[in-house]
């Protein structure tokens, strides 16, 4: 199929699904990007090392050195990402829509955490979520649920995007409507805003600065020290970076553009942009020393003035992806990927309490366990209890045939294994965790009777650094 037809097609799949023209000719020059051979591959040795003298601060050093500003605090907006449905769990509805700690939601807790900004500095800071088509009526039903009041609107939805044909890049069309669109990543969040005049009805508010993270993790609150250094110091995009641990293999990197030995920009790369030949280097603990935690914070006022320079860019994720047997590519974009705009960047070096993420029911159980609390401001993090014993993030792994989904996880884990104390912890073949048991240090159930197994049949509840054959 030629460029033409299959560039009319996908103008008419969109157009008919009320996409604006802007937005259309903007996925348009980047199908023409993969068609002229844009791989969305970075050239590995343009992959440059951060300075941290220069490109770096700790939270300790803005903690100490800038104090908490009223003034400066009002002008924060806070955006989170909620357009997932947690496909890879299994799930149908808003990810944020689970259960997390004490029955509450993610969503509730998420309200809760920004009702404690507002009673604890008596500024009503606002929240914003980023919402699908298939996110936003549910959510927003959840929020009135949770009594969560605001004069600003409390939701935007972002676009959608044709899947396309690998081989002729014409939109698919698939029996099931739902199957022929993908979210065009988290970047659309610029465009979005931009597009359906969020962007100018916060400047005209007064707000500044705009505090991004993903609805998944509750480690992501405000933090007022972090508004007053970006205010003060004019930085216009800072990311959130923590220290690389093996839990974090796909953890995506802020890196210095090099081209020629000569620094051209910021760069975020994503596991998908890394050539095969380099992805041991890239998720090992070797090259890169931090990773980027999807905590964003942009000025406002420069993201206007970038976007009005035009040629706002986002570096391309092609996603190859089967639907009914056939290959298909989805186009993405990642929102950390902005940084390549912005000159005045500063990697924020934070504590891992910042990072709580609940991508898969491996990271859900952690969460859901005794290692993890909602403390009195309701972020999620490690208990004091398992910090003092020098103990980091649990490598968990679950057997994918019964864990995998949402519900075989809740059907098997009836009870929550406590594992403050627990250093890993692995379970093959299908085991239902019926009564409370102790976990500490590295243990192994495994179950190779090819039959259900429970864990009361063992008659204990302790383990520690063994393995468990049933």
């Amino acid at each position: 199929m030629d460029k033409q037809k299959s560039d009319q097609l996908i103008r008419e799949t969109m157009k008919a699904a009320g996409l604006t023209d802007a937005f259309i000719a903007d996925f348009i020059t980047k199908v023409d990007a993969v068609r002229n051979g844009e791989t969305g591959i970075v050239k590995w040795e343009e992959v440059g090392d951060l300075d941290p003298k220069t490109d770096e601060i700790s939270l300790e050093s803005i903690h100490s050195s800038y104090p908490i500003d009223l003034s400066l605090l009002s002008k924060l907006v806070v955006i989170k990402l909620n357009g997932g449905l947690g496909t890879s769990m299994g799930l149908d509805k808003a990810k944020s829509l689970i259960p997390i700690k004490d029955s509450m939601s993610f969503l509730a807790v998420m309200a809760k955490q920004i009702e404690y900004i507002r009673s604890e500095y008596g500024i009503d800071v606002p929240l914003l979520f980023m919402d699908s088509y298939n996110t936003q009526k549910d959510s927003q039903k959840e929020l009135e649920k949770n009594g969560f009041k605001q004069t600003l609107r409390t939701s935007f939805l972002q676009n959608k995007v044709p899947r396309l044909d690998a081989e002729t890049f014409a939109p698919i069309q698939n029996k099931n409507e739902k199957e022929n669109w993908c979210p065009p990543g988290h970047g659309d969040i610029y465009f979005t805003m931009v597009q359906e005049g969020i962007l100018d009805e916060l400047l005209s508010k007064g707000y500044e600065i705009a505090f991004l993270s993903n609805g998944d993790n509750l480690g992501a609150t405000v933090d007022p020290h972090i508004v007053s250094y970006l205010l003060k110091e004019n930085i216009h995009f800072a990311m959130e970076m923590t220290p690389k641990t093996l839990a974090d293999k796909k953890g995506g990197a802020i890196y210095r553009k090099m081209v020629g030995g000569k620094f051209i920009k910021y760069e975020l790369l994503e596991t998908a942009q890394v050539p095969k030949e380099h992805e041991n280097e890239f998720s090992g603990l070797g090259k890169f020393r931090t990773f980027s935690t999807n905590n964003l914070w942009i000025n406002l006022r420069a993201l206007k003035e970038r976007f009005n320079q035009g040629n706002f860019s986002l570096s391309l994720i092609v996603n190859p992806k089967q639907v009914d047997g056939k290959s298909v590519i989805q186009l993405e974009t990642a929102m950390g990927s902005a940084v390549g705009n912005f000159s005045k960047f500063k990697g924020i070096i934070i504590p891992r309490d910042r990072f709580a993420p609940v991508k898969k029911t491996e990271d859900y159980l952690i969460r859901r366990s005794d290692a993890y609390v909602l403390n009195s401001d309701f972020s999620l993090t490690m208990t004091k209890e398992r910090k003092a014993a020098g103990l980091g993030e649990i490598l968990v792994q679950l057997d994918e045939t019964y864990y995998k989904k949402i519900h075989q996880f809740d059907h098997l884990f009836q009870k929550y294994p406590s594992l403050v104390h627990c250093e890993e912890l692995k379970v093959t073949g299908e085991i239902l965790f019926d009564i409370p048991i102790t976990i500490k240090g590295k243990v192994l159930f495994q179950n190779v009777s090819g039959e259900l197994k429970s864990i009361s049949s063992l008659g204990r509840n302790e383990f520690e650094n063994e393995t468990i054959t049933l």
